[in-house]
This record gives C-alpha cells, structure tokens and sequence, in this order.
C-alpha cells in the first residue's frame, strides 16, 4: 500500500469527522437552546402582538392627537376601558398558569409626523421578542 494514499485517507476520514461532530454540534446547541424555555406560549406573544397593532390603529382612526402627544423614549402599554382604549406608562403583565409575560411599545416619528414608527415587545424571562409596524395617520371619522 501507498503511504502517500495512506495519509490522503486519514486526511479525509478526519475531515469526514469534523463535518459530522460539527453537525452533531449545532444539533445540541439548538436542542438546548430549545430547552431555555420550555414553558415559552409562542400564541401569547403573538395575540400580544395582534392585541396592540388593533388597538393602536383603531386610535390612529379616532385619536391621532393622542398618539402625535407621545413621548418617543417611553415605554407604554394599552387597556381597555369599556368600549376605549387606554394608554398608560410602564409594562402591561400578562399571567398563564406560572409564567409571566410583559408587554409594552414605544412610539417614534418616522419621516413625517403623520407615520409613526411603533416597536411593541414581549419580555418572558430574559428572552424578548419584537414587533415593528408603521402607524399612518388615517383620516377615518
């Protein structure tokens, strides 16, 4: 037997190795990552999310001199109030079972000060989800 192709093909079968430990790597790494949040409700984040895009365009609809007088630094979250929507400063906490979930969003300008720009987050744990929407001025009556 060559020693030349002897070598070649421990070269290749190390490389071979490699490629599979790598995989198996990132495998467990997404595995773990998986298992941070076990307890994670994807559908609260997103009803979350669904909750406040709705409501902050049903305001921009009847009350865009509220939405215009916001603070772009500030963190505030909607309630409702019989048939009106409520804006507040601070987080809005949601409870399921054990876990807990905070909710707010932040309003900025964005080109004009008839589109604002709107971030609304989710908090569970140390993990935080994002949402990001334009909000236009709408001159519905």
């Amino acid at each position: 037997m060559n020693k030349g192709q002897f070598l070649t093909e421990i070269v290749v079968g190390l490389g071979l190795l490699v490629i599979i430990l790598g995989i198996l790597a990132a495998f467990f790494g997404v595995l773990q990552r998986s298992q941070r949040y076990p307890n994670f409700n994807q559908a609260i984040a997103i009803s979350g999310f669904e909750k406040y895009r709705s409501a902050l365009i049903s305001l921009s609809k009847t009350n865009w001199n509220l939405i215009n007088s916001l603070a772009s630094n500030t963190a505030y979250y909607l309630y409702a109030s019989g048939n009106t929507w409520i804006i507040a400063t601070g987080t809005e906490t949601i409870k399921s079972g054990n876990e807990t979930y905070n909710f707010s969003f932040k309003i900025s300008d964005y080109t004009t000060s008839t589109i604002k720009f709107v971030t609304t987050t989710a908090e569970y744990l140390d993990l935080i989800l994002e949402d990001y929407f334009l909000l236009p001025h709408l001159n519905v009556q």
